[in-house]
């Protein structure tokens, strides 16, 4: 059981530096919502869109190349670093440029163009300190990753919330927001060069050059992912001025989108935490047994699917609880919002590790092409539901698109790596979630932390009275917490 203990080991670390940053994120959208008011949180919100949409440049996904090329060679972690470091400063300078023309194109208001460009600075430094924790994923260090992690919100969400409640607004929280990107920043060369590996002191422009290259695939794949995540938003600012709507109309409706959509994805990223500890093992595992990745493969989908389709369940269920409770009758129209964009929760948790897989088989090209396809759904959909719509036809298209992404995903899999038992995975937790939704549906009265209770229970005794948790899943659970 050690390739459990070690991905347990690696995946608690990465899941502790998840969990901090979403209980954070969510507490700092609290008040980001009850201080700035539906447009100026509308304008927060686009601005983090904008930037990570452009700035898949600044990435090219050169942390996942970084991931797969070092973890079987650790020989070459000096120059990648180095290496991927250079192209991250140069091409972050190519995107803050980009981001500035399209603010000035679109002719925004100079207080956006500030939020938008310093939000922007910061997505910049971001992108350079994930280098960093791509080397400690690399060599399965992930509890590095918690610590500069933590440090980072320690400083950036608390100076936030009390510079909102003093009264300074949007300009003061973007400000902070560059100081703890570049705060992180510094933490990660320190820690990564103390614990991991240097920089190589030598810089080889053919080197880099090279790699840049060989990112590319990569790198089509991550706008095909950026694009799906970050799109929406800016389409549906843009569309809603094209059509005739004010600028006000168009910041309310992006942040009545983003608000349940930050809630989301902060979910849907639970389960990456698991593939990036994932990664390195698979790429050494598909090296040597076949067999033994297909079994790994298997248990994680079928684990996470039974934790993320509660949450699905639960979260379409209480959306209009959940909205009230948290941020009040102001943004209740968010709650249709929430309810829309709820299923992607339960298909991320089954997602998870089949791009991994694919990658590590050198199979990168297939999983550029499931991407493509829902990037391509998800603007289409915007197109026609956005004008109709608004921010619910923006929420559909990124449901159904996401879906699209992970039915083709599983396809490519099953056809050219291995075949995963897809009954064993999905249908005993559906016929468990389905019992948890009836039930809340009958208890329409309880308050929101006792539906979930109450729905969360009721689920897993569910779950075990119909054997959806079997004898191998028992004993590889007691070996893992016995470890």
């Amino acid at each position: 059981m050690g390739l459990a203990r070690d991905i347990t080991k690696n995946a608690v670390a990465m899941a502790l530096v998840q969990a901090t940053t979403l209980i954070s994120t969510f507490i700092l959208s609290i008040f980001l919502a009850r201080y700035l008011g539906t447009e100026k949180y509308g304008t927060y919100t686009l601005a983090f869109s904008l930037s990570t949409l452009i700035f898949f440049i600044a990435d090219f996904n050169l942390g996942f190349q970084l991931i797969v090329e070092v973890a079987p060679n650790k020989e070459a972690a000096p120059r990648y670093l180095t290496n991927t470091l250079l192209l991250r400063a140069l091409l972050g300078s190519v995107a803050l440029v980009v981001t500035l023309l399209v603010t000035l194109v679109q002719n925004l208001p100079p207080d956006v163009i500030l939020a938008v460009m310093a939000i922007a600075l910061a997505t910049a430094l971001n992108w350079m300190y994930k280098t960093f924790t791509s080397m400690y994923t690399a060599y399965e260090r992930m509890s590095l990753v918690l610590w500069t992690s933590v440090a980072e919100r320690l400083f950036t969400i608390p100076v936030s919330i009390i510079l909102l409640v003093l009264g300074f607004g949007l300009q003061a929280v973007v400000l902070v927001t560059v100081a703890g990107a570049a705060l992180q920043l510094v933490l990660g060369l320190i820690v990564c060069s103390h614990f991991i590996v240097k920089p190589s002191r030598v810089l080889s422009l053919s080197d880099s050059a090279r790699q840049f290259r060989k990112a590319i695939p990569y790198a089509t794949l991550d706008l095909a992912i950026n694009s799906l995540f970050s799109v929406n938003a800016v389409l549906l600012q843009s569309i809603i001025l094209w059509i005739g709507g004010s600028t006000s109309a168009a910041l309310t409706a992006t942040g009545m989108y983003n608000l349940p959509f930050n809630m989301v994805t902060a979910l849907v990223a639970l389960p990456t935490t698991l593939i990036v500890s994932l990664l390195p093992v698979v790429s050494r595992m598909l090296r040597s047994s076949k067999d033994l990745t297909r079994m790994a493969q298997q248990k994680v989908m079928k684990y996470m699917f039974i934790f993320g389709l509660p949450l699905a369940v639960g979260g379409i269920i209480l959306s209009d609880k959940i909205v009230l409770f948290f941020y009040g009758p102001e943004y209740a129209p968010a709650a249709v919002v929430l309810a829309v964009l709820m299923p992607a929760v339960a298909i991320s948790f089954f997602d998870v590790g089949m791009g991994s897989v694919l990658a590590s088989a050198k199979r990168v090209h297939l999983l550029t092409l499931a991407n493509c396809a829902g990037a391509a759904v998800n603007i289409a959909l915007c197109l026609v539901l956005i004008p109709i719509y608004h921010e619910v036809g923006a929420a559909v298209a990124f449901t159904v698109a996401y879906l699209t992404l992970v039915v083709i995903t599983y396809f490519f899999l099953s056809k050219h790596v291995f075949k995963i038992d897809l009954r064993d995975i999905v249908t005993r937790p559906v016929g468990a979630g389905c019992g948890m939704a009836a039930l809340l549906l009958l208890l329409p009265s309880l308050g929101l932390f006792a539906s979930i209770g109450v729905g969360a229970l009721f689920y897993f005794v569910l779950l075990l009275l119909i054997k959806g948790v079997d004898k191998q899943d028992r004993e590889i659970l007691k070996a893992v917490l016995h470890k």
